[in-house]
This record gives structure tokens, C-alpha cells and sequence, in this order.
């Protein structure tokens, strides 16, 4: 199997066993393979973080919309009338971010690797089938998170997978980020200087999420002034395999 169908199956399985065995978001009847998916996917980067042994320990996905492609969050969420989306081209969702549930342990010492994959899928899902990916790039670069004061491994995952996010979107002039989350998550990240704001009231979608937003431009001032060590990490091509990560106490 290659390298990138291996990512995929991986990703695609976490997704069916968090979203629709644990949790129960979604109707597993509906996925006979065991691999969760929609048709977002096709215009998707998607994100991994890996164990020294090739265990997944988390994944999100980065949903990059052209003219006339919805946002997932289009599907349940209204932003308030004042909010002025920006221009497709310069802007994309974080969706399906996921941390196995073996890998939620508090002060965990493992070496994480983040992955991203990057390509299309030439056809769609169907009945099952896996999908068939035009590979455009696939980049691996292993590092290790400090753990950080929090009450599990997840802050850590969460920041190798946003570093990511970050670099990705910085090499193809992603400005804006939106993330429908819940309100802890945003203050936990908010607490790292990335902060996302509020553009909707909050829904019940699977339990009560909102929709927030990112400026990625905002991000870098903000840890530039508060955690200078950070975004160092962030905007390195090859970052050292530890960095501290304590959060900053400032607002």
C-alpha cells in the first residue's frame, strides 16, 4: 500500500471510530467499510499527527472551498448578520479535528510526527468505495511538543496539528481560518495567542459548538509579542524536537 492511501485509510478510520462508534455524531450503518466521509473531503487537506510506531494520534482537516463549494459549517451554523466572509481563495475551515482516545493521557511523553497530505480525490465515495487521490505533495517533519500545563496530551497534539495548518496556509495565502468548536477549545487555543473570535451564536450541533475565526496575521503578532520561542517553531521548516510551549497569561 502507498504512503498515501496508508495516511488516508488511517485518517478515514479514526474518523468512523470517533465520530461514529464513540461518540455516535454519525450513523455507522451508513459506513459498512469502517471509514468515515463525506464529500468535503475532495477539496481537503488533511492532517495527521503519528507515534513513533505509526499509531495515529489525532487528525484534522483543512476544507479549502473555490467559488460555488460550501464550508461545512454552512451546513448548521448562521454567522452573525455583521460578519463579512472573506474572499474564497483566503480563507478555509478547520473540520473533523480528532484526538484518539488513547492518546487523551495526561502528561504524555511521546515524539509525535505531523503529516499532511495534499491532493484531490478524482472520484467521489460511493457505496463504500475508497477514494482514488491525485498526490500533489506529501511532507513528514517529526518533532516533539513540550507538554504543556494542561490536563492532558491533547494541547500538544492540537499544536503540532495547528503548526500545520499555519505553514500549510502560509505558503498558499490562506489569511483566515474558521473553526466550529466549542467554547473550551477556543479558550484553551486563546490561551497559546491564537486566537479565534466569535462570528455566530452558539448551536446545538452534536452537542453546542460555535463558529469562530482566525487571523492568521493576528496569530503571529500576538505570539511575536507573548511567545516569540513559539512561532519561531511554528515558521520553521525543520523545528527542534522540543520547544516550550507554556502558555502566555496575557489576554
Amino acid at each position: 500500500m502507498s504512503g498515501i492511501f496508508r495516511v488516508m485509510d488511517l485518517v478515514h478510520a479514526l474518523r468512523y471510530r470517533v465520530y461514529c462508534k464513540e461518540k455516535g455524531f454519525l450513523d455507522a450503518a451508513k459506513y459498512p467499510d469502517g471509514v468515515e466521509y463525506d464529500s468535503f473531503d475532495s477539496y481537503s487537506v488533511h492532517i495527521a499527527a503519528y507515534d513513533r510506531h505509526g499509531a495515529i494520534a489525532g487528525t484534522l482537516r483543512l476544507v479549502i472551498p473555490k467559488e460555488g463549494q460550501p464550508f461545512p459549517f454552512e451546513n448548521f451554523c448562521t454567522p452573525f448578520p455583521d460578519h463579512e466572509m472573506p474572499a474564497k481563495g483566503t480563507v478555509a475551515e478547520i473540520s473533523r479535528l480528532i484526538i484518539a482516545p488513547e492518546f487523551r493521557v495526561k502528561d504524555d511523553q511521546r515524539e509525535f510526527s505531523f503529516r499532511e497530505s495534499i491532493g484531490q480525490v478524482a472520484s467521489r465515495w460511493r457505496g463504500g468505495s475508497k477514494p482514488q487521490l491525485s498526490m500533489e505533495a506529501h511532507t513528514q517533519a517529526f518533532t516533539r511538543v513540550a507538554p504543556a500545563a494542561e490536563e492532558s496530551t491533547s494541547p500538544r497534539i492540537l499544536l503540532g496539528l495547528f503548526r500545520k495548518v499555519y505553514r500549510f496556509s502560509k505558503v498558499n495565502g490562506i489569511i483566515y481560518v474558521y473553526a466550529a468548536m466549542e467554547a473550551p477549545l477556543a479558550r484553551m487555543l486563546r490561551r497559546y495567542q491564537i486566537v479565534f473570535h466569535r462570528v455566530s451564536p452558539s448551536v446545538d450541533y452534536y452537542g453546542p459548538v460555535t463558529l469562530y475565526i482566525a487571523n492568521l496575521l493576528e496569530v503571529e503578532r500576538r505570539l511575536a509579542a507573548a511567545n516569540p520561542e513559539l512561532l519561531r517553531w511554528m515558521q520553521k521548516s525543520k523545528p527542534s524536537k522540543s520547544v516550550p510551549l507554556m502558555p502566555a497569561d496575557q489576554p
